[in-house]
């Protein structure tokens, strides 16, 4: 068996466990069973996190909400920001697509990962790129995801340019850069926008309404009552890009994949999808899958290895981690070129103890 896990990684991942049935569903409002934790340490590296002496390193903190054992055992805001101020996913909005992608498929509304032939304007070897392919950044599409204005950047014209109205359009329109989909990772928010366009376009083959099924589906399932999600002109959740929510309806997000898509004894998408998804993509220099992050095994910085998360600019983590019973979000203002915001994460999350 030794040798197994050696061979196959995916063996080895942690189980998640149960939600603590002693323990309210946070639907509406989170258990909370905070710690006091008057360790020296611990109570430096806060005050280091949230001072302007860390401004150089980590940016401005301005959330930090950890839950564990399905409560809430520490949370800190930074002035003027509190519990019921929302702010922006920007990447984090990603794994939201591949929530929905999940659902999708579970609901037999996508076929599976392997559909291809997926929009009527791709006759010429678009046509082979897959749902597993936008799922993992691997489309091939010349798309330019880069935030400098001095040169080509489709990031921002998209978001702010020619393309802001109709956003996976825009996206969809540029030709193959590879030989054949699937050769390459690269990373790009247009990717994600042109998933979200084909769940809007198989919805309406249901003859329902995107917002409406996101609601239906996910947010009044889990209580996300303090969650906008943004739509542009088409019709199209801007998925790559734009949640807006407070960090415990973005910790109700990443509770739902702790506890394997399970909610109050009703299955909000499939265990084998949460599976899959914590399985590293091929050719995705084994970091990515289904729209979530995962920490490089000779590169942890810090994180417990079976860590897999939610990233988005400007410092915005989900963590979940199974062997801790612990989802962590951190929400900041961080824009700074080789931050060391995960690292401070990783000690932050190093005084709590193991549950697995």
């Amino acid at each position: 068996s030794l040798i197994l896990l050696m061979v196959n990684p995916s063996f080895a991942i942690i189980n998640q466990l149960s939600h603590d049935q002693s323990l309210k569903w946070p639907t509406a409002n989170w258990p909370e069973n905070k710690l006091e934790l008057n360790d020296e340490d611990f109570n430096k590296i806060i005050d280091y996190t949230f001072s302007t002496k860390s401004s150089e390193t980590l940016g401005r903190t301005n959330a930090l909400l950890v839950i564990q054992n399905g409560s809430i055992v520490y949370e800190k805001y930074n002035d003027p920001i509190n519990q019921r101020t929302k702010l922006v996913s920007y990447s984090m909005a990603k794994s939201y697509i591949g929530l929905l992608t999940g659902i999708m498929i579970d609901k037999g509304f996508i076929d599976s990962k392997d559909e291809k032939n997926l929009l009527k304007e791709w006759t010429d070897d678009r046509k082979n790129i897959s749902i597993a392919h936008l799922l993992n950044m691997q489309s091939g599409l010349d798309f330019v995801e880069e935030y400098d204005t001095n040169g080509r950047s489709d990031t921002l014209e998209m978001l702010f340019g020619k393309g802001r109205f109709d956003q996976a359009s825009f996206a969809s329109s540029f030709p193959l850069k590879t030989i054949t989909p699937g050769m390459k990772y690269n990373y790009s928010t247009g990717e994600t926008n042109i998933l979200s366009k084909i769940i809007k376009i198989r919805l309406q083959e249901q003859n329902q309404d995107y917002q409406k099924f996101i609601s239906d589906n996910l947010s009044n399932k889990i209580g996300l009552k303090n969650t906008i999600f943004e739509f542009d002109d088409s019709g199209t959740f801007i998925g790559g890009s734009s949640v807006f929510a407070n960090a415990r309806d973005f910790a109700r997000f990443g509770y739902l994949y702790l506890r394997n898509g399970q909610w109050d004894g009703e299955t909000i998408v499939s265990k084998s999808w949460i599976d899959d998804t914590r399985k590293p993509a091929k050719n995705t220099h084994k970091m990515y899958s289904n729209k979530f992050w995962m920490p490089h095994p000779a590169f942890t910085r810090g994180l417990p290895k079976d860590t897999y998360y939610c990233a988005g600019f400007g410092g915005q983590y989900i963590l979940i981690i199974p062997s801790k019973d612990m989802v962590v979000v951190r929400l900041g203002e961080t824009y700074i070129e080789d931050d060391e915001v995960l690292e401070n994460l990783s000690e932050i999350i190093s005084f709590f103890e193991d549950i697995i």
